[in-house]
């Protein structure tokens, strides 16, 4: 085994071993200190630069920044340095929805979420507008989806229907929580209508707007459970 062979066999060996919170440690270290300029001296003693040890930063940073994004993971590689893409709390209440949207009957639902997702953790230009207008289709599908007895083409019908149907028990108090989110998707800066002025999707906001679009999936998968009959055998 040749000595390259044998530093890719010690390094997989090394991080295989490691915990996730330690190989993101790795990722930091690699980018700060382990990368040195790539150059040659000729016959002459003159040393030449072929690439140089920001160039291989770049390099570096852009391709773990792409493996974070094939892996899905909560984290972005951005500045040097490994970031969680949103508070815990809402990376944890995505992480659930993702798993009750994976109901075959949520397929719509889970696209827009899906986008909406993409938009707000894009690590170089997130559109928080577009997350905002996706969350709260994913949240409109997901109830079509679950109630196709409401017979509603919106969310803000869905919203009345469920404060008055006989068929689940929503206090109107949560009704109006699916209306709130349906007004700002209506209303908000940029979101669903240009020159809305219903108040611009800034950053916190539109965090917020995923983490409370994830809970009412959930609950509406929950309440949608409610109301499915066990067949007798």
């Amino acid at each position: 085994m040749s000595s390259l062979e044998q530093a890719q066999a010690d390094a997989t060996e090394a991080l295989e071993g490691l915990r996730w919170e330690r190989v993101y440690d790795f990722c930091e270290r690699l980018y700060g200190h382990l990368l040195q300029e790539i150059g040659h001296e000729d016959s002459y003693g003159h040393y030449s630069v072929e690439v140089s040890r920001g160039d291989m930063q770049t390099y570096v940073a852009l391709e773990l920044q792409r493996l974070f994004l094939e892996e899905d993971l909560a984290y972005e590689f951005m500045e040097g340095t490994v970031r969680r893409r949103g508070r815990r709390h809402t990376v944890e209440l995505v992480a659930k929805s993702q798993v009750v949207l994976g109901d075959a009957r949520l397929l719509s639902a889970r696209k827009h979420f899906d986008k909406a997702i993409q938009f707000f953790r894009h690590p170089s230009r997130p559109d928080h507008e577009n997350a905002v207008k996706e969350a709260v289709c994913a949240v409109e599908a997901a109830g079509k989806a679950l109630f196709p007895s409401a017979k509603a083409s919106t969310l803000g019908d869905l919203a009345k229907w469920l404060g008055s149907t006989d068929d689940v028990t929503v206090p109107k108090a949560i009704c109006q929580t699916l209306t709130g989110v349906y007004a700002f998707r209506s209303g908000g800066d940029g979101v669903g209508h240009g020159g809305a002025n219903g108040g611009k999707a800034t950053p916190e906001l539109t965090e917020y707007m995923l983490a409370v679009c994830a809970s009412q999936i959930i609950y509406l998968v929950d309440l949608a459970n409610t109301t499915e009959v066990d067949i007798p055998f």
